[in-house]
C-alpha cells in the first residue's frame, strides 16, 4: 500500500515537472525565433543602408566626373554608324582628322565598351560588349570643316540630333557611359585599349551561372546593371540556347538594341 500511495503521490509532481519543461522549451523557441527575426530585420536594414550608400557614392562620382568633362574643350556629339563597324569608324575618323588637318577641332573619338565575365558550358569567359552598339561618341568643335570630315567618314550614317542636325549631348549623359568603375570596388578596373575603346572590366566574382529565361518577346523590363542600370527596355529576341536576350532601349531619342542576360533584367511590375 505504501508503494502505491507513493506512486500516486508522485504522479502529480511528475506531471507538473513535465508541463514546466514544455513551457520552458516553448519559451526558449519563442525567444530564439524572436532573435532570428530581429537579426533578419537588422540585416535587411543594413542591406538597405549599403544600397543607399552605394547609390549616394555613385551620384557623387558622377557629378565629379561630369564637372571634369565640362572642363574639356568642345562638345560631345553622337554619330550613328553601321552596327559592328564602330571600331572601324573610330579608326577612319582619327585618320581623316589627321590627314585633312582638322585635329584641332576633333579632340576625341570613343567607343564605350563593357568587359564582363560570362559562364558558358561551366567555363568562365571574358567578353567585351559595346555599350552603345551602332553609335560612336565624338568630342569636337562643330564647324563646317569638322562636320564634313565626320559626316563623310566611311561607315557613318548621320549625326544624332533633331531632324538630322547635330545636337550636343549633355555632359551628364556622356559621363554615365564614360565614367570608369571605382577601382577599389571588388577589383573593378577601367582601361582604354589600343583601339581607343573605353573598357570597363568587371571582376570574375560578379559572374553568375546561367538562369532559365523566364521572359517573353515584347515584354517590358528594367535593366539592373551596367551603364544602363534602371533604364527601361523591351525584349525583342531571346536565344534560349545561349541565354542571350536582345532588347531595345531608347538612347538619345533612338531605339538601340542591346545584348543582355536574364540576371541583368527584371520584369516591370
Amino acid at each position: 500500500m505504501s508503494d502505491e500511495n507513493n506512486t500516486e503521490a508522485l504522479e502529480p509532481t511528475d506531471f507538473t515537472e513535465s508541463t514546466a519543461e514544455v513551457e520552458q522549451s516553448e519559451a526558449e523557441q519563442a525567444a530564439a525565433q524572436q532573435e532570428e527575426e530581429t537579426l533578419a530585420a537588422a540585416a535587411a536594414a543594413l542591406g538597405d543602408t549599403d544600397e543607399e550608400d552605394a547609390e549616394a557614392a555613385y551620384k557623387t562620382r558622377l557629378r565629379e566626373y561630369t564637372r571634369e568633362l565640362k572642363k574639356q574643350p568642345g562638345q560631345w556629339y553622337i554619330i550613328q554608324c553601321y552596327s559592328g563597324y564602330e571600331n572601324k569608324v573610330k579608326t577612319n575618323l582619327d585618320m581623316r582628322a589627321q590627314t585633312l588637318e582638322v585635329e584641332e577641332f576633333i579632340y576625341d573619338v570613343v567607343v564605350p565598351i563593357e568587359q564582363v565575365v560570362e559562364i558558358k558550358d561551366g567555363k568562365r569567359k571574358t567578353v567585351k560588349r559595346k555599350l552603345l552598339p551602332g553609335y560612336v561618341l565624338v568630342r569636337m568643335e562643330l564647324n563646317d570643316a569638322a562636320w564634313s570630315v565626320v559626316r563623310d567618314t566611311p561607315g557613318v550614317t548621320s549625326f544624332v540630333g533633331n531632324e538630322g542636325n547635330a545636337t550636343p549631348v549633355k555632359h551628364r549623359d556622356v559621363a554615365k557611359f564614360l565614367m570608369p568603375k571605382e577601382p577599389t570596388l571588388e577589383g573593378e578596373v577601367a582601361t582604354a585599349n589600343a583601339d581607343g575603346e573605353m573598357v570597363i572590366a568587371m571582376p570574375e566574382e560578379q559572374a553568375k551561372p546561367a538562369h532559365s529565361i523566364d521572359f517573353e518577346v515584347g515584354e517590358a523590363v528594367t535593366i539592373l546593371t551596367g551603364a544602363l542600370a534602371s533604364v527601361s527596355a523591351t525584349i525583342s529576341e531571346i536565344d534560349h540556347s545561349t541565354g542571350k536576350i536582345q532588347a531595345l532601349v531608347s538612347i538619345f531619342g533612338r531605339e538601340t538594341p542591346v545584348e543582355l542576360t536574364a540576371d541583368q533584367i527584371e520584369k516591370v511590375n
